[in-house]
């Protein structure tokens, strides 16, 4: 990605608002970043058959389609509850509107690294509401690379590529995913033999499945199978329909704090835990009760969420594996920490505090 390529938060802003008389404002940040999407696949060649036609919105919805189709782990795409632009057309002239910003601002990926790192950040700041509501805040690479640093890496030399299992519980659009994603394919093994069939193919397969993430938004985390998807795709030179569907993106929409049954967070089974989670207080009291009711250990007073998600990171961890998390320091700071830092803090194995204020600019 060039760094000198940006784009601007202020432009998603005016083209939502834009759209939202005609079409509303859900429908609006779902057709704008699904026109953003269709461009990414299209420009890299990850959808393999395309019908011929002008551009609009039913080219639009025809290449979307192709991509919920074309691997079982994208067919959320298809779901008007995670894509609501299905039940919502668009006019001519509102999807023109969606064009002309995607014709100026950068979404395609550059250089021969397919990852969709741009996407992530557009729905970011496409949606105010997943910024307010679900606290979506985009992980700087600098800090993810940071956090796999002291996380994943001693788990690969200890278990190594082929049976390391890592897991983002709030993975938003899949930030650390997809780094974490390259981590485990390119790993060698430190003063050892490269791994036995180490081949591409193999590469890719053992990384997918040693990534795991969970995100409230179910389109964000469509979109981070998306974008695991598209990276192996763009590895092998190929469309996303010709990966072997028996290849896992373990990826799930579901709430990490509450869900008891989804699979992907059964406790002690994770040799890394990495996540930015939200460190926003929950404006709905029952869910705060509730959220309160599962981790008494760490939730007192107004608490912020950033104290459950510690809970619940370390006990994802296997015994003797590592979390790294940023979060906040407001606990520190306020009432509600004080039970945090006395009773819980005080029982972990903490080996690292690290304060990264100042180092991310505003």
């Amino acid at each position: 990605m060039s760094s000198a390529a940006t784009l601007s938060p202020r432009a998603c802003e005016r083209l939502v608002a834009d759209l939202t008389s005609e079409i509303g404002v859900r429908a609006a940040v779902s057709w704008a970043h699904a026109v953003a999407l269709v461009k990414h696949a299209t420009a890299h060649g990850l959808v393999a058959s395309l019908r011929r036609g002008g551009a609009g919105p039913d080219h639009t919805r025809h290449v979307l389609g192709a991509l919920a189709a074309s691997h079982p782990a994208l067919e959320p795409l298809a779901d008007p509850q995670a894509v609501p632009l299905w039940g919502s057309p668009i006019s001519q002239a509102g999807w023109e509107l969606i064009a002309r910003l995607w014709s100026t601002a950068p979404i395609v990926d550059d250089g021969h690294r397919v990852d969709g790192y741009r996407l992530g950040d557009a729905y970011q700041a496409l949606s105010a509401d997943a910024r307010k509501s679900r606290a979506l805040c985009q992980t700087p690479p600098w800090v993810a690379e940071l956090l796999l640093d002291l996380s994943l890496e001693p788990a690969l030399d200890d278990v190594g590529a082929d049976r390391v299992r890592m897991i983002d519980p709030a993975c938003g659009t899949g930030h650390i995913l997809v780094a974490a994603f390259h981590r485990v394919r390119a790993h060698r093994p430190r003063g050892r033999a490269p791994y036995a069939g180490a081949t591409a193919e193999r590469s890719l397969e053992r990384a997918l499945q040693a990534v795991h993430g969970v995100d409230l938004d179910p389109y964000a985390a469509a979109l981070t199978r998306y974008r695991l998807l598209a990276t192996t795709a763009g590895i092998l030179g190929s469309p996303i329909a010709a990966l072997p569907t028996s290849w896992p993106v373990r990826v799930a929409a579901a709430d990490a704090l509450l869900n008891t049954d989804e699979p992907l967070l059964h406790r002690g089974r994770y040799d890394a835990v990495v996540g930015n989670p939200p460190y926003i207080t929950v404006p709905d009291p029952q869910t705060r009760e509730q959220i309160r009711r599962a981790y008494p250990q760490v939730c007192s007073g107004k608490y912020s969420l950033a104290l459950p998600f510690t809970a619940l990171m370390t006990e994802l961890a296997r015994p003797g594996g590592t979390v790294a998390q940023l979060t906040a320091n407001s606990f520190m700071k306020r009432e509600f920490g004080k039970k945090y830092i006395e009773q819980y803090l005080s029982r972990l194995d903490l080996v690292w505090v690290i304060d990264t204020s100042g180092g991310i600019p505003a």
